[in-house]
């Protein structure tokens, strides 16, 4: 059996170490698997069955055309049509699709192509761009047009940036026009939510499954740290949330009236800022955006609570990791993320419930419950465990 996982990246990133641990695991297997991406910082040597996809150029040329039109994943024919020809070479029974709206391929020309060779594929639903005129997510914006026709898009200035045009509504119907004469075709939501919404327009009717994203159990864990001395917090009530979801346009008034709601030995610690700012608020610490894990699993250990107020979200792994850690966790609920939680050990409260949000918090500070998210995680988030479910749907598809 061969199997091609195409993704933007590969080895980096949540997708590209998700498609990385599939490859390897499908290796170990004595699968024969080979990967596409557009970038990735293990050198193309050293990834075995890896192609690169396009390069920069390409993707700064797709990715401004993409602004002026508002149609991304329409251009890089000439990377696609190499592509194909790859795909022609190794010809795989099985090509999985992760991410594909980073400026690098041509999505309908991929598609039909898939459907004119009659190979089976399987879409995996990281965000909602596959069955929608081009977003990633729609619940922040109260936006259903979706599930009928685009058009006049909410969402047309943000995410995927269009200066001049909406093209949501073709963007949709070629979705289901592409997505539609594939015969064999399988959508893997990585929550039960996006299945559920997935299979309601563009894969209504399609088989679909669920299959949970995983972490590294063994290396996220609690870990001694001296995070708490370095930032003078030894005597404090650590809140740490992720930076970008608490200061969002949509979580104005939740800051606000969280970080009123402090206590003397309380602090909010936001981490994740890719911008120079030192300081909000005498009641919140700043930290910079890091890529190193350890230091990552060092903060989330350090925490008492981890708080992220995402409106919207296919599953988050962030707050994964931090249970991991042994960090509860409290988290809006409308999206995929409140299946991040057990209700026990980690909180999913409704968007913009401010005041159930502060009431959990309250609860998790008078009660310990440490040892139980790192046993809710471990049960049903480990990365070994949630991609031999992968292995099992590729024999699936390949023998039936």
């Amino acid at each position: 059996m061969r199997v091609l996982q195409i993704n933007a990246v590969y080895g980096t990133g949540s997708t590209g170490v998700i498609v990385k641990d599939i490859h390897e695991l499908c290796l170990s297997e004595k699968i024969e698997s080979y990967v596409a991406y557009s970038s990735s910082n293990i050198p193309t040597s050293e990834i075995k069955n890896g192609y690169r996809i396009g390069n920069k150029l390409f993707n700064n040329l797709h990715a401004l055309l993409c602004r002026i039109n508002g149609m991304q994943g329409y251009f890089s024919s000439f990377s696609t049509k190499k592509l194909l020809k790859h795909i022609d070479n190794i010809k795989p029974d099985i090509v999985q699709l992760h991410n594909l709206h980073s400026n690098y391929i041509h999505l309908n020309m991929l598609l039909k192509y898939l459907a004119k060779n009659k190979i089976k594929t399987i879409v995996t639903l990281h965000d909602c761009w596959f069955y929608t005129g081009g977003c990633f997510h729609y619940t922040a914006a109260g936006c259903d047009k979706w599930l009928k026709e685009c058009g006049g898009c909410p969402k047309n200035k943000r995410g995927t940036t269009s200066y001049f045009f909406d093209r949501s509504a073709k963007i949709l119907a070629d979705r289901k026009k592409y997505f539609g004469a594939i015969k064999d075709l399988t959508v893997v939501g990585v929550s039960q939510w996006i299945t559920h919404e997935a299979v309601k327009t563009v894969f209504k009717g399609r088989k679909a499954v669920t299959i949970h994203n995983g972490i590294d159990t063994g290396f996220f864990k609690p870990t001694v740290s001296g995070f708490r001395k370095k930032y003078n917090l030894e005597d404090m009530f650590i809140i740490l949330g992720p930076y970008g979801k608490w200061t969002s346009r949509y979580n104005t008034d939740t800051f606000k009236r969280v970080v009123d709601s402090l206590k003397a030995d309380e602090i909010l610690v936001l981490m994740g800022c890719r911008d120079d700012i030192k300081s909000i608020s005498e009641k919140v610490v700043i930290l910079p955006f890091t890529k190193d894990k350890d230091e990552l699993r060092k903060i989330y250990s350090a925490a008492d609570v981890f708080i992220n107020p995402t409106r919207e979200e296919s599953l988050s792994l962030i707050n994964i990791e931090a249970q991991s850690c042994g960090t509860p966790v409290i988290t809006y609920s409308n999206t995929g993320v409140k299946e991040t939680v057990d209700g026990v050990c980690g909180f999913a409260v409704g968007n913009g419930n401010v005041e159930m949000l502060i009431m959990k918090k309250e609860f998790l500070k008078q009660n310990k419950v440490s040892d139980g998210c790192r046993k809710h995680i471990e049960n049903k988030f480990d990365r070994v465990s949630n991609y031999n479910k992968y292995i099992q749907l590729f024999y699936e598809i390949w023998e039936s």
